[in-house]
């Protein structure tokens, strides 16, 4: 199927220019405010293992944190491509600031409230954290031009990454001399920059030949039958849902292995954390040297290595061990969240742009349903079993997959 042209930032130097330079600055405002947010996320994690000690209250917090993604990323992809891309981008982070500062008020009353206060908060905060990635891969092919696509989202996945390297380091150390609520009120603070460098966004102009506005007022079963119809979106999106259930919980399950396995401290789960997402950042800063052409051929590989290594963190009792693999864990599986992301954008047209990102991204809410099945079951069973019957199940996928798309491959070329 071939790759629709970007006619926004080509057909005009000065938007590049412009668009660049935003972009720049994006991704520095993406940063600090993923800095709180990582802090935040790290900080209620290890909260609940410490303090509550329920692994079934770990998997339904972050079951309410990603299961929005189910529907609200269908919302942000509907919308993305009937209105104004700016306005709607800076409308959705005005929910998750006022929901940021509901969920401080919920955590800081604590106390005095049952656990499922934090699920509604943690929930209600990321319907609009939801509803933002759709908008933002629409929105980014139309400020960066096509040859870029694969790096931006690259560099984008980088600054959140390196946040995240930071964030659980930062987290553990402030957590072992003070309370979770400083914490809830930086990532508020840190949210701002990220909230203001939106208004600065180049203005967007909106479809204006009329084959691209009668393609752009379709609605999702359009966007869905071109997906089924291209093999190769057809196949990205299938591996994409299946390895956000067998493959991606493993973060969210983390602070089960440092407490129960490695039986260590807040300071040792920021390390980890750490490194992990170290691992991500390199990942996404070598997406850079990936040419489109490649981009098909490595990716079921990369999450096939995803999948192996998560299968020998379950055989890690060491805190060496550990770090070694979930290295190497977080490096492979950002370069395969990414190039999904990179194959879906450079084979979609801008007018449904919004709406087949959101179908992709939509699988991010699967992980919801896979933390929830996996932490049930390592409530009864060890969590080193656990990651690796879900390698074992990820490898296998990914191979059914690198075989579907030789076979597509084979039959193409015999025409």
């Amino acid at each position: 199927m071939a790759l629709f042209q970007n006619t926004t930032t080509e057909s005009n130097p000065a938007a590049q220019n412009r668009s660049g330079t935003f972009y720049n600055k994006f991704l520095v405002c993406s940063f600090i405010g993923a800095l709180g947010d990582y802090m935040t996320l790290s900080a209620l994690g290890w909260y609940i293992v410490d303090s509550v000690g329920s692994a079934e209250v770990l998997g339904w917090v972050f079951f309410a944190r990603t299961v929005p993604r189910f529907f609200m990323s269908f919302v942000g992809g509907y919308f993305a491509d009937r209105m104004d891309r700016k306005k709607l981008i800076i409308g959705v982070y005005s929910g998750l600031m006022i929901t940021t500062g509901l969920q401080i008020l919920v955590i800081w009353n604590l106390s005095g409230l049952h656990w499922i206060y934090i699920v509604a908060v943690v929930f209600l905060r990321n319907v609009f954290d939801s509803a933002e990635p759709s908008i933002r891969n629409a929105l980014l092919p139309d400020i960066v031009k096509k040859e870029n696509i694969a790096k931006a989202v690259g560099f984008y996945a980088s600054s959140l990454n390196l946040a995240a390297i930071f964030a659980p380091v930062l987290a553990g150390y402030l957590l072992s001399v003070m309370t979770i609520t400083p914490l809830l009120i930086a990532d508020f603070c840190l949210q701002i920059p990220s909230f203001l460098i939106l208004f600065l966004l180049p203005a967007i102009p909106l479809h204006q030949d009329a084959a691209g506005k009668g393609m752009a007022k379709k609605g999702y079963i359009f966007a869905i039958s071109y997906i089924r119809q291209s093999p190769v979106l057809r196949n990205s999106l299938i591996l994409s849902v299946t390895l956000m259930f067998f493959l991606f919980p493993f973060g969210a399950m983390l602070p089960l292995l440092v407490k129960n396995t490695l039986q260590s401290d807040a300071k040792s789960f920021g390390m980890i954390s750490a490194t992990e997402a170290f691992g991500a950042v390199l990942g996404g800063l070598l997406l850079k040297y990936i040419t489109q052409d490649q981009l098909l051929r490595f990716w079921p590989w990369m999450g096939m290595l995803s999948c192996f290594f998560l299968l020998l963190l379950g055989f890690a009792d060491t805190s060496l061990a550990v770090l070694l693999i979930i290295f190497v864990l977080g490096l492979m599986s950002q370069l395969f969240r990414s190039t999904g992301r990179s194959i879906f954008q450079l084979n979609t047209p801008t007018e449904i742009r919004g709406k087949a990102m959101s179908v992709l991204i939509s699988d991010s809410g699967i992980v919801s349903l896979g933390i929830l099945f996996f932490t049930l079951i390592a409530g009864k069973l060890s969590v080193g079993f656990v990651y690796s019957l879900m390698g074992c199940f990820g490898m296998i996928c990914c191979f059914a997959s690198y075989m579907f798309l030789l076979k597509v491959k084979n039959k193409n070329q015999s025409k």
